[in-house]
């Protein structure tokens, strides 16, 4: 994801907060009649305005600054993997990364019910005598406690798509970080008010077990509050069981039959709903209720192409795999790491998106060219 697209889109949402709290003050009350239709599209174009940049795929990576030399090779780097698919790919771009830096690439799994797997993962991770060990998915407050013994072993821990975590000499990046999971909340919400004509009214489904997909949510249900005054939003949390047992869909499914009135379903992970559709349709509500969402991989992405889902924002799983390397190879080398490391690629796409469906949004398509550019191994 470009910089620039960055800078425009801070622009864009920053002149719709104004905006928008001032048409919703008490002290401004929107005029009745004609003129709230004239402050609804005001809404919409701004919403319009702040999706473009992401309809459109970047051409750069949005790391810029070179390595000294090239990377030593023959380290090691340890990846913790969860055991969602989502988290697999995102430790096939980690591995490539490594292997193109000259590492070694060591997996271990670890299950995100069973917290202990994830500790003993890490015990196991300093066998290797690795030059960095990443996390996927897990939350901060379940590894937090082995920031100590990394910090003595001089291990970095980089984790990635994991929400909020606390930067240190020894967390030395947050990949995927808070940042970028409240940007596609904010896609989604601008999404929703451009196709809604800022009337849509929206059950929110939030998974914050994952805190990365409850900062996706938290982005959402912030923006709407703050831009759309003619939407309304009806909020249910599920947790990781229900994801595991399907039972996310017919949770959403009896909202939805409890206030038929709701249009839009936007899921923090679109990937967990894929069987909605077909549950929409036993319960007789297709055709009646738009599904979005983040994180889409290709089976939500084509969904897009038959209508079955209306809009999901693409999500750089194996890109964010080079930020991970990226970040371990400039601490190893006393390089600065980029402010902007934690930000993978994303776009919003729809049923006219210029992508072909994938399980990762890797944009732009040479950018593994680009990385190895910047290592000077090319």
């Amino acid at each position: 994801m470009r910089l620039r697209v960055l800078l425009v889109a801070c622009v864009a949402l920053a002149t719709a907060a104004t905006a928008c709290g001032s048409s919703s003050s008490d002290e401004n009350p929107a005029p009745s009649g004609g003129s709230s239709s004239v402050a609804a599209g005001g809404e919409v174009e701004r919403a319009n305005a702040f999706i473009k940049p992401y309809l459109t795929p970047p051409t750069k990576i949005s790391i810029t600054a070179p390595l000294n030399s090239t990377p030593e090779p023959g380290k090691t780097l340890v990846y913790l993997q969860c055991e969602q698919p989502q988290c697999q790919v995102v430790g096939s771009g980690v591995q490539a990364a490594a292997e193109a830096a000259g590492w070694q690439f060591r997996s271990i799994p670890f299950q995100s019910t069973n917290p202990s797997t994830l500790t003993a993962g890490l015990t196991q991770a300093l066998r290797y005598n690795p030059v960095a060990v990443s996390i996927v998915a897990a939350p901060y407050a379940l590894w937090s406690g082995s920031v100590p013994q990394y910090q003595q072993a001089g291990v970095p821990i980089i984790p990635v798509f994991v929400g909020p975590a606390e930067i240190s000499s020894t967390v030395i990046a947050n990949v995927a970080n808070s940042d970028y999971a409240a940007l596609q909340g904010q896609l989604l919400s601008a999404w929703l008010i451009a196709d809604s004509g800022a009337k849509g009214k929206v059950l929110s489904v939030s998974i914050p077990d994952y805190p990365y997909l409850g900062a996706v949510s938290t982005g959402f249900e912030a923006a709407i509050a703050k831009d759309c005054p003619g939407c309304e939003v009806t909020k249910i949390k599920v947790g990781i069981p229900d994801v595991g047992n399907g039972a996310i869909n017919s949770t959403i499914v009896s909202a939805l039959r409890k206030d038929p009135a709701i249009k839009y379903v936007v899921v923090s992970n679109s990937a967990f709903v894929q069987p909605l559709p077909a549950a929409l349709s036993a319960a007789g509500l297709s055709g009646k209720v738009k599904i979005a969402g983040c994180c889409g991989s290709r089976a939500q992405e084509e969904g897009l192409k038959t209508g079955q889902f209306a809009a999901v924002t693409g999500t750089g799983g194996r890109y964010a795999g080079w930020l991970v390397v990226d970040a371990a190879i400039r601490h190893a080398q006393g390089l600065p790491i980029p402010e902007n490391e934690g930000l993978s690629s994303v776009g919003l796409l729809t049923k006219d998106s210029l992508v072909e469906p994938s399980d990762s949004y890797d944009q732009p398509t040479d950018y593994a060219d680009q990385f190895k550019a910047l290592w000077k191994l090319r």
